[in-house]
């Protein structure tokens, strides 16, 4: 059975969907589970603060949630935008698009639900650190979501970007392996910022006087783990418009 190119357009397309989404569930429904799980042994520890144990368990949810809504977003966009531009080139980087965002959201997600859980047990410990620990875990979870948004920026670049009607293998490839580049590159920066941010929350909640001091310890950590993703992405762009 032949097929023509714009079928195979379609076939990357749907593919790097697929890819986008079930891979990007994965890092956030085990970031989410151990917020869940960590909640739920610390509040018998102290149930007069199970309102704000429960509370701080959906903030922290919601937060590393936000990895997989990325993936679903351009999920949404590889299955529902007709791509008019057939060639090998495309079919490349839709299926990079679904590599990048993919692979990147398994190390936010994850990395996600370490600060959450250790606010649980740092409000369950100490309910009067609650309002700084809260802060921290807020502080440290968004930036563990920044590995994340580089993935997504590659997967719209790769998306949206025009590419000239080439049957060439090279570039393809190129194409192909930013996806892989920034995805693989992003899992591991993700974790590491979570395990960074979660000593952070966990201090914090054991001797909130010196909040500023370690916030500070806990930022540059997470800067300098932070920068294995940028190299990836830097790597991402060159192979999408120099190689």
């Amino acid at each position: 059975m032949d097929f023509d190119i714009q079928t195979w357009v379609s076939v990357a397309a749907f593919m790097g969907g697929g890819l986008s989404m079930g891979l990007g569930a994965m890092g956030a429904a085990i970031g989410e589970g151990y917020t869940a799980a960590k909640a739920n042994a610390v509040m018998l520890r102290n149930p007069e603060m199970g309102g704000d144990i429960f509370k701080t368990m959906l903030v922290g949810q919601a937060i590393a949630e936000s990895a997989s809504i990325f993936a679903l977003v351009v999920a949404i966009i590889l299955l529902f935008t007709h791509f008019e531009s057939g060639s090998l080139l495309t079919i490349s980087a839709l299926l990079g698009a679904g590599l990048s965002m993919g692979f990147s959201a398994i190390g936010s997600g994850v990395g996600s639900g370490f600060p959450s859980a250790e606010a649980c047990e740092g409000i369950a410990r100490q309910p009067e650190t609650i309002r700084n620990v809260t802060n921290v875990m807020l502080i440290g979870q968004a930036v563990t979501q920044t590995p994340a948004t580089l993935g997504l920026l590659i997967s719209c670049i790769l998306i949206f970007k025009e590419f000239p009607a080439t049957d060439s293998v090279v570039s393809a490839a190129a194409l192909l392996g930013s996806g892989l580049c920034m995805g693989l590159g992003a899992i591991g920066p993700g974790i590491g910022e979570g395990l960074a941010s979660s000593g952070g929350v966990k201090w914090v909640a054991r001797n909130q006087t010196y909040t500023a001091n370690i916030t500070r310890l806990m930022l540059i950590g997470m800067a300098v783990a932070e920068s294995t993703a940028i190299y990836s992405l830097v790597v991402a762009l060159l192979l999408i418009f120099v190689v």
